[in-house]
């Protein structure tokens, strides 16, 4: 049940395309920004505001409101910290802040839109923003699977690279190419756990656009049908 002090729906309708820029400028400026100085801060610092970002789009059921704040806080906590090298940190703690921060987000978002009752662009910027947090959601669980056990994958996008915030962007380039089965082979499942994660995001990829497109076309049919009722009335 929503809290009755809790109705941000206005700000949600707007906060959807907000998102949408934010997490699209972080997946397409991060290849064209390699050779600005201290680039790495600059990625962090769109990434960091695209998770805050998301925040605003997350309904305030009981519970979930405030469990996505603290699991805001400790995915930026870990990330800066690695950023700065501040302490030595496990490799896992970043991957598996983001994983339950982006999970939860999914959780979220999935509900508002699958509940919704008319298409306008907040739904269709939600429904956009989901896909893309899938695909970055499956690209932290390569990376986290690759920090558990390292050669699970193997290719030369990942040879050449040794940053952990530059190898999460190539394990979310390999998800997006797996979430649309184009599979390109510049990187690799090299391990079974890996392969059988591969399959099921393909699998994932393909059952959600189905049920989105029905969602959305049974949403439109469903305005005609009241628009038409309307009318005749």
């Amino acid at each position: 049940m929503e809290s009755p002090h809790c109705n941000r729906r206005p700000l949600v309708r707007y906060s959807f395309e907000n998102l949408l820029a934010w997490l699209l400028l972080y997946l397409l400026a991060g290849p064209f920004l390699k050779a600005i100085p201290h680039v790495r801060f600059v990625l962090s610092a769109i990434l960091t505001f695209a998770l805050a970002s998301a925040i605003v789009t997350v309904t305030c059921r009981s519970g979930v409101f405030f469990l996505t704040i603290v699991l805001l806080i400790w995915t930026l906590v870990m990330h800066w910290l690695t950023v700065f090298d501040v302490v030595a940190l496990p490799p896992y703690l970043t991957p598996v802040a983001l994983v339950l921060y982006l999970a939860t987000l999914i959780f979220s978002f999935a509900g508002y839109i699958f509940r919704a009752r008319t298409i306008d662009s907040s739904l269709i910027s939600g429904a956009l923003c989901l896909y893309l947090l899938l695909g970055m959601l499956w690209g932290s669980i390569y990376a986290l699977l690759e920090v558990l056990q390292p050669g699970s994958f193997a290719g030369d996008l990942l040879a050449r690279t040794v940053d952990p915030a530059d190898r999460l962007q190539q394990f979310q380039y390999f998800s997006f190419v797996t979430l649309t089965t184009l599979g390109y082979g510049d990187i690799l499942p090299r391990t079974e756990g890996a392969t059988a994660l591969c399959q099921t995001e393909a699998i994932i990829g393909q059952f959600f656009m189905a049920v989105l497109v029905a969602r959305l076309v049974g949403i439109r049919v469903a305005q005609e049908f009241s628009t038409n009722s309307g009318d005749g009335a």
